[in-house]
């Protein structure tokens, strides 16, 4: 008798954990893109909170000044652009904001010279590239470096390899590309892939999903369960948070331009921001709706960037009569 319940109660045990495992979180999902905040402040101060990204940024040879001619001003606003391009998050502006939508980086140049030095017959190439840099936008944004930003770079080669040496050029290139980084990282979020997990069991639609998310088709995952998860009535937690999954995985995986990124981001946050309203204590759907909210208001604030700005201006512009 001992012995059939001691056989009894490891069965019942197994099928219990067999029930308790289809109803938990997936082990699998979508891998998606996360941006968070860049915890670096160290080069620039700001006195204005930062609680949002800049995704639009310009400079040009009216925002360089200093120790600075044409040719030099025109060559650090070129290397300056390419910094912010390959952020893939501030886009650098041509044309300088005549009603501030847009914050300017201004580079107050101390030095920028590169020198060569002959001795042993071996040549020592030296450059040196030191600048005060802030980004201000009208009444949104003042940050400026609390010391110059200054960095110093080095080569040498034997006297019948100089060819091997940087170019002047490109060496100015390689220091002014470094301090720009140093001066704008903290505006840059850190990016990481990470594994957005899906919901599984009950609901005979979330366990669909979940399936086609699983198997890498997330837009038809989205098309099966969008006519019920959009439903203002819908009160599943699970289903509207794997609608959130599948359309922030087809915001990383199927867009291309970043207007489309927005618009399905945007589309995200709503459903993770319902579904982590259902279901409190849900650790996935509140992290989700916290990330996806982050991502959407640092790189898609352009438009309320410059309607914030623009009454911002209105604020101070002098009355025209009395």
């Amino acid at each position: 008798m001992k012995r059939y319940l001691l056989a009894a109660g490891a069965v019942f045990s197994v099928l219990l954990l067999a029930c308790c495992a289809s109803t938990g979180p997936s082990k699998t999902g979508a891998l998606v893109k996360v941006y968070r905040p860049n915890v670096e402040t160290s080069s620039l101060a700001c006195s204005t909170p930062q609680s949002k990204g800049i995704s639009f940024m310009y400079v040009g040879p009216e925002t360089i000044s200093g120790e600075a001619g044409p040719k030099e001003k025109k060559l650090i606003t070129q290397f300056a652009r390419s910094v912010l391009s390959e952020t893939r998050v501030i886009n650098p502006i041509g044309i300088p904001p005549m009603e501030g939508e847009y914050p300017n980086l201004s580079i107050d140049v101390l030095e920028l010279s590169v020198a060569d030095r002959n001795k042993q017959n071996r040549i020592t190439r030296k450059g040196v590239f030191e600048a005060n840099i802030n980004i201000r936008q009208m009444g949104l944004i003042d940050c400026t470096t609390t010391e110059p930003i200054s960095i110093v770079k080095q080569y040498e080669a034997p006297s019948y390899k100089s060819e091997t040496l940087l170019s002047p050029r490109k060496l100015k290139g390689k220091m002014i590309k470094e301090a720009v980084r140093r001066a704008i990282r903290q505006f840059v979020p850190v990016k990481r892939t990470v594994l957005r997990p899906v919901k599984t069991g009950g609901d005979e639609l979330v366990e669909k999903s979940a399936r086609m998310i699983d198997g890498g088709n997330c837009r038809g995952a989205y098309e099966a369960i969008k006519p019920v998860a959009k439903s203002p009535d819908c009160r599943d937690a699970d289903l509207l948070y794997n609608a959130g999954v599948a359309i922030e995985c087809m915001a990383w995986k199927r867009a291309i331009k970043q207007e489309t990124q927005a618009r399905y981001l945007q589309e995200a946050e709503r459903y993770y921001r319902k579904a982590a309203g259902l279901a409190p204590d849900d650790g996935d759907m509140q992290k989700a709706s916290r990330e996806v909210s982050y991502e959407v208001e640092t790189f898609f604030v352009s438009g309320s960037a410059q309607n914030d700005t623009r009454q911002e201006r209105d604020r101070y512009t002098a009355p025209k009569g009395y």
